[in-house]
């Protein structure tokens, strides 16, 4: 089986997960999964059971997979691994960082001031973040990091948008960068800690506002 493959498989039936077009709950199958990408059935049976591991997908025994519903519990978690993982991220960065990657820095989070809004907003604030998990330079937190933004995507995606989330991102990551720049680990860590938990506080505000119609 050719891997690449697998890896397209993979990757268009996650994006159709974090975009919202497979809904929570709905199910998925090896023959239509096929059909809608134009595949065969075994990468597309490969990319289920990856993102059944990545937590994207669920298997039922007896009644196969299905799209991963929001929950609490899923959001608690994503935001507890970001922010110790973004957190050691930003206090690596504070240490190693090269001019030039803060020079970029400092770019990024300039940006997230301008007149950009909903998916250019929300693109923009993960290249700033997955900036600043390569500035830490381990590229398996890297990876995590990645993952754990996929899953904020989907669930601003589903039920919050990103307009609540841009609001002081701006000034947040400029502080961040600041830090970084000062060469100051201990302050970088804090301030992108900060900046998650009102990110979790946001999420917690539109459960309660029912913003998701299918969370448990």
């Amino acid at each position: 089986m050719d891997t690449s493959s697998v890896d397209r498989a993979y990757l268009e039936i996650r994006q159709r997960i974090v975009d919202g077009q497979y809904a929570p709950g709905q199910p998925l199958s090896e023959v239509t999964l096929a059909q809608a990408h134009g595949m065969s059935r075994t990468p597309a049976r490969e990319a289920l059971a990856r993102l059944c591991h990545e937590r994207y997908v669920e298997r039922m025994i007896g009644r196969g997979f299905f799209v991963a519903r929001v929950t609490v519990q899923a959001i608690n978690d994503t935001y507890e691994v970001r922010r110790q993982l973004e957190g050691w991220a930003a206090a690596r960065a504070a240490e190693f960082a090269t001019v030039d990657v803060i020079a970029r820095l400092r770019v990024l989070a300039e940006r997230q001031d301008d007149e950009i809004t909903g998916v250019e907003a929300g693109l923009h604030n993960r290249r700033f973040h997955m900036a600043i998990a390569a500035a830490a330079g381990n590229r398996l937190a890297g990876d995590l990091i990645e993952q754990c933004l996929a899953q904020i995507d989907r669930f601003i995606t589903l039920g919050v948008g990103f307009a609540p989330f841009k609001s002081g991102s701006g000034a947040a990551h400029s502080e961040i960068v600041a830090a970084i720049e000062a060469r100051n680990p201990h302050e970088a860590r804090a301030l992108m800690e900060a900046h998650l938990d009102r990110g979790l506080a946001l999420m917690r505000d539109a459960l309660v506002g029912g913003a998701f119609s299918d969370v448990s």
